[in-house]
């Protein structure tokens, strides 16, 4: 990320709000997420796993994103902005016999990111996430064969990386729906030629049990408009049950449905279609 450090005071002055006698004091490690991750996305901090059944793959997810810092705002509470970071992975496995899952591919991301959320009524908020964010992929030794000396179905390593904003803006509808959009701009990327944009929409929907307000069945869908050399869609279905907190402490049990360009770097040129069960444990 070798322009973070002069973007930072920019940053800084966009999102401090200026002191004074009627602004809530500022603080460290506020805790949560006020902006927190989306669901269906598969570039999203999480940590879990999801068995791809099709392709005899698993994806496994480690890492999370922290507020780390809430600013001074207004005192009627209705506005918050945050600072935070981002740090985790997603790495592909195949499954092998004996309960064996050699690690085949590995992403990488670390960064930052800025969230500001405004309370609109009692049941609806608007917020949004930027992020600036550093992104490197590679082969792992489970996608060489030994035995064969070479590389599984003649991938060859190659350098894979990017650095990028992103930006999401949502509207909280109800505590149950949420839906938004955003895109990404890419101002580094190794191979150059590769495409520097994309476009994001989405939605969340969990279905209130009266009842057992801990338990949260919910379906999201995320669509993005990606371009590499040309623009390609890829979509992404996830259905699940969430046992815990809504928006915040959980374990989600969920079936899952891709199709579009891989989400990892290493296979940045390839299209899978996949469908799987998996969980995540949100911390």
């Amino acid at each position: 990320m070798r322009n973070l450090p002069h973007l930072l005071p920019l940053l800084l002055a966009l999102v401090l709000p200026a002191h004074g006698q009627d602004t809530e004091p500022a603080s460290w490690l506020p805790g949560g997420n006020l902006f927190p991750p989306l669901i269906a996305p598969t570039v999203e901090p999480r940590a879990g796993m999801l068995v791809l059944k099709d392709v005899k793959r698993l994806r496994l997810d480690i890492g999370r994103s922290v507020d780390l810092y809430a600013f001074p705002t207004s005192d009627d509470g209705r506005t918050e902005v945050t600072a935070g970071a981002d740090f985790f992975t997603w790495t592909s496995l195949r499954q092998a016999d004996d309960f064996h899952f050699p690690v085949d591919a590995v992403d990488y991301l670390f960064g930052i990111n800025f969230n500001a959320r405004h309370v609109i009524d009692d049941v609806s908020a608007l917020s949004a996430r930027l992020r600036i964010s550093h992104i490197s992929a590679h082969l792992v030794d489970g996608s060489y064969d030994k035995l064969q000396g070479a590389w599984r179905n003649g991938q060859l390593p190659r350098v894979y990386s990017r650095e990028f904003f992103d930006l999401v803006c949502a509207l909280q509808w109800t505590p149950s729906l949420r839906v938004y959009a955003g895109g990404q701009y890419v101002y580094h990327i190794d191979p150059a030629d590769l495409g520097r944009s994309s476009l994001q929409a989405g939605a969340e929907y969990s279905i209130p049990i009266a009842t057992i307000p801990w338990l949260h069945p919910y379906a999201a869908y995320d669509f993005r408009l990606a371009k590499l050399h040309a623009y390609a869609a890829n979509h992404t279905f996830q259905a699940g049950v969430k046992a815990g907190e809504w928006n915040g402490r959980g374990l989600n049990i969920f079936l899952s449905w891709f199709s579009g360009t891989s989400d990892h770097g290493e296979y940045y040129d390839a299209r899978w279609t996949s469908w799987g069960w998996g969980f995540t444990v949100d911390l």
